[in-house]
């Protein structure tokens, strides 16, 4: 059974760079986007370490990850091969890695560790570091990456976490400073992969992946490898309409909430000042930002609306003769406080027919409090995801559910 949303967005959760790093890659103009592959065929050692020498049940795995040389700061995440044997001193992975980047900086390093999978007498399973080899997607030109072609990596003894040691930083080159293991080398071939970029929006930037993983949004190869020639599922456009935002247990309740812990937070975090009076802190406004999310990242940026306070009963109708709207009451009930925040207008989105793809909804809301003449504005963030299988039609009426917030909210889960 394929992974639901919620399945794919655990599994696929990222390190983001180092801001400084992005910082210097956009200062230098070294930002073009790069698609790679990276083929990670062989591995072989000159004679069987003697503590495994007597090991049957014994596998090796290849773990991939990026690393940040100049600031020492691992990224992205770890990609795991598929367990092989050792036979007559060499392992045959035969795997195939893609990723694309647009940081193209020399520090950029990728990092490939050995690891050895035993098991235990008690049935556990046993993970021991066998060595590790390094791999420069840039050189020192600036004109792009390194040369395409195939690579002998020598493999260092030890683990890729020496690496974050204080005396190998600000190394321009690990040469003299890390030990090889003699004899041992895992062969690699890397090269640029055009036909990657069609598929990059399916995919946030450093994600090392193979063409066996579950992206959703990608048509299934028959020969296993889907990034190889990218094929896309046909996206169908789509119509949100009357689409309202339920919170619980209702939207004051929900609201008074959120003011008590903002203001609660400002009085913990403001600076005294001679003519410190006590600030309330009230909502400015209220917005909603949808997008498609496959479980690895939006398919396109999040469309960003304004939501209003509304009546049961009431809808959203923008004026076609002006810029404001209104709302128009659907049954002869009197007015009373609003219980739910409404869409102004429709809203036009483009799905596939895959059921781990999800409209993603992530409701924000702007605070403003004034000190002396001027005004500080503050904003928090709430996510909220619903799935498209939940959804038959063209054009269809949503509604979405929210409970009271109880902790701080963070847009960097997306």
């Amino acid at each position: 059974m394929a992974d639901s949303w919620e399945e794919v967005f655990h599994k696929n959760r990222l390190v983001p760079p180092s801001s400084q790093t992005v910082r210097l890659a956009v200062e230098n103009h070294l930002t073009a986007n790069h698609s790679f592959q990276l083929s990670f065929s062989r591995l072989i050692v000159a004679q069987l370490p003697q503590d495994l020498s007597a090991g049957e049940d014994v596998t090796y795995q290849l773990r991939v990850t990026l690393f940040d040389r100049k600031l020492q700061h691992f990224f992205g995440k770890t990609w795991k091969s598929s367990s092989q044997k050792m036979k007559n001193n060499k392992i045959s992975f035969n795997e195939v890695l893609y990723l694309h980047t647009s940081l193209l900086l020399p520090s950029t390093l990728v990092v490939v560790e050995l690891v050895s999978l035993s098991t235990k007498p008690d049935g556990s399973y046993l993970s021991l570091g066998r060595g590790f080899s390094i791999l420069e997607l840039f050189t020192n030109r600036p004109e792009g990456p390194g040369t395409n072609g195939d690579r002998r990596l020598n493999l260092h003894h030890g683990t890729p976490r020496g690496l974050l040691h204080p005396s190998l930083k600000d190394s321009v080159d690990y040469g003299n400073l890390l030990k090889v293991i003699d004899g041992a080398h895992l062969d690699c071939v890397m090269k640029t992969h055009p036909s990657l970029n069609s598929a990059v929006h399916l995919l946030p930037e450093h994600a090392l992946v193979s063409g066996e993983d579950n992206i959703p949004g990608l048509i299934l190869s028959p020969a296993g490898d889907a990034l190889l020639r990218p094929q896309l599922l046909k996206m169908t456009p789509f119509t949100l309409d009357k689409l309202t935002i339920s919170l619980q247990p209702s939207l004051e309740k929900f609201e008074s909430l959120l003011l008590q812990l903002i203001n609660a937070d400002c009085q913990n975090t403001k600076q005294p000042e001679p003519e410190d009076a006590q600030r309330t802190v009230v909502i400015q406004e209220r917005r909603l930002h949808v997008g498609v999310h496959n479980g690895w990242c939006f398919l396109d940026k999040p469309q960003v609306v304004v939501l209003e306070p509304a009546a049961s009963g009431v809808r959203g109708r923008t004026d076609s003769t002006s810029k404001k709207s209104t709302l128009v009451k659907e049954s002869s009930t009197t007015s009373s406080r609003p219980q739910m925040l409404g869409l102004r207008s429709s809203l036009e989105i483009k799905m596939a027919n895959n059921q781990a793809l999800a409209i993603v909804f992530q409701l924000e809301y702007v605070f403003s409090a004034p000190i002396g003449r001027e005004t500080m504005v503050r904003e928090t963030h709430m996510y909220y995801g619903i799935s498209f299988k939940e959804f038959e039609s063209k054009h269809f009426q949503c509604m979405v559910s929210a409970m009271a917030p109880k902790a701080p909210f963070t847009s960097e889960l997306l």
